[in-house]
């Protein structure tokens, strides 16, 4: 079939397909080593969380030949340690994200590569280069479909299984051919409905098997194309494809024209605080005005934000841990009597505590429509109090610590890491870890990365 127009599947496959890792900058480089560090941190984390235990029982429910490490279990195939790792990584809401896509990449990328990565006797620089390869890609999927596609699917699902694919791909070896084909495949088991939303703040797990289903898809479809299993070769673009199907919105092609010249990879946040990214510029905000108020009563407090954070972190008067870390105005209250948040901060009793429950009450949401309009490429929070003796005080965050204008370093990252794994694997291990990740290009065996983590990790769950 002939193609009179430019591709964006075609263009991303060829794109895959032709990376270098000598091609790539090295800040590109630091910042994808940071990401893996900080996914191993969250999926650590989330393997000795309560919700991690259905995907535990399925696993030895299946079993499967022993391709890949588990963190916290033993081998499993490829799939499963995908579906696995995915899944695990995105249960504490600390993974990364990307405010363009609005999608967690590391979640669905890394445990896509990952996964493989044994099979295929592959090293930690080819770690690398699949994942910013993953990226890439997914980013810029992501990117075409926002804000629009965010109002009823799950980008990182949706977006996330081209990612997945095309990691695990790169990891695979596979030609510009057959990474179209895997692209094409993924298109057609791309899924994730927000419908979950509030069933989610009730207790319902399907936000983390949207991550944990993307993953597995992806290496799913990269094996099946490295067998011959053909697929369609303009997805995104076709009558009946994706962008058809799922954007909601015109795309803009243009986005795909740039591999390359713009790596999107440097485009993602690494979270500072344990809750829902679409919090973090209100928590800024109001740590702001703590410090100015100087312990002083706070008579009136007003929120000013956009539109998609009412819908996904307007939870009001949470009750637990998952619920507070889905509202704006329990992150607000706590960081305001607190400081900055921590994981103890989300602790069921800590969550319920009465002068923050009561502050949380007092707070007012307004959807603001300049606030609004600098969404995607900003996700901003006003904040505005009255003090107790009358003084009126006004902050406003368009960025965030941790994102790529204001990025956490090696030893912010390392520290969040040493939070995230303390008690479940020993300080050693975790100063290997970080060792490991700071050197990745020169490891040569990239699966030693899980097998590192299960040398001491504490089954508690």
């Amino acid at each position: 079939m002939k193609h009179w127009r430019f591709s964006p599947s075609r263009a991303s496959a060829d794109f895959v397909a032709g990376l270098r890792y000598q091609d790539i900058p090295e800040e590109v480089i630091e910042a994808v080593k940071k990401y893996i560090l900080d996914w191993i941190g969250c999926a650590i984390g989330g393997a000795v969380h309560p919700a991690s235990g259905p995907i535990k029982s399925l696993v030895e429910t299946l079993g499967g030949k022993d391709q890949a490490d588990i963190i916290g279990g033993t081998g499993s195939n490829a799939f499963l340690a995908a579906l696995s790792h995915a899944y695990y990584g995105h249960i504490l809401e600390m993974d990364d994200v990307e405010r363009r896509s609005i999608t967690h990449p590391a979640t669905v990328v890394v445990p896509a590569a990952l996964a493989v990565a044994g099979r295929a006797g592959k090293t930690g620089e080819d770690l690398i280069l699949s994942v910013i390869g993953g990226y890439e890609v997914l980013l810029r999927i992501g990117a075409a479909i926002v804000p629009a596609h965010y109002e009823v699917f799950h980008t990182t699902s949706t977006a996330g299984v081209f990612g997945a694919a095309m990691a695990a791909g790169k990891m695979l070896g596979l030609d510009r051919q057959y990474l179209n084909w895997a692209l094409g495949n993924a298109g057609s088991l791309a899924s994730g409905l927000m419908q979950f939303l509030q069933e989610f703040l009730q207790g319902g797990m399907s936000k983390f098997l949207h991550a944990g289903t993307a993953s597995a898809q992806g290496v799913l479809v990269a094996l099946l194309a490295e067998k011959g299993l053909g697929g369609a070769e303009d997805i995104l673009e076709g009558e009946k494809g994706f962008f058809a199907g799922f954007a909601r919105q015109e795309v803009d092609e243009r986005i795909f024209g740039d591999f390359g010249k713009r790596w999107r990879t440097l485009d993602v946040s690494v979270k500072a605080y344990p809750c829902c990214r679409h919090t973090h510029s209100a928590i800024d905000a109001a740590l702001e005005i703590g410090n100015r108020a100087g312990g002083r009563s706070l008579k009136e407090i007003r929120l000013f934000t956009y539109r998609t954070a009412v819908g996904f972190v307007g939870c009001r008067n949470p009750v637990n841990s998952r619920q507070a870390r889905f509202s704006m105005t329990y992150c607000i209250a706590s960081a305001l009597l607190r400081g900055a948040p921590v994981e103890c901060h989300f602790t069921d009793a800590a969550v319920v505590e009465k002068p923050v429950s009561d502050l949380e009450k007092s707070i007012q949401v307004i959807v603001d429509d300049e606030i609004d309009a600098l969404v995607p490429e900003y996700w901003p929070a006003r904040v505005e109090v009255v003090t107790e003796d009358g003084e009126k005080l006004v902050a406003q965050a368009n960025i965030s610590k941790g994102d790529p204008e204001n990025p956490l370093d090696w030893d912010a990252v390392g520290k969040k890491f040493r939070m995230q794994t303390e008690g479940i694997i020993t300080g050693a291990t975790q100063d290997e870890l970080i060792g490991l990740c700071r050197k990745l290009e020169t490891v040569p065996s990239a699966g030693v990365l899980v097998s590192t983590v299960n040398t001491t990790f504490l089954k508690r769950c």
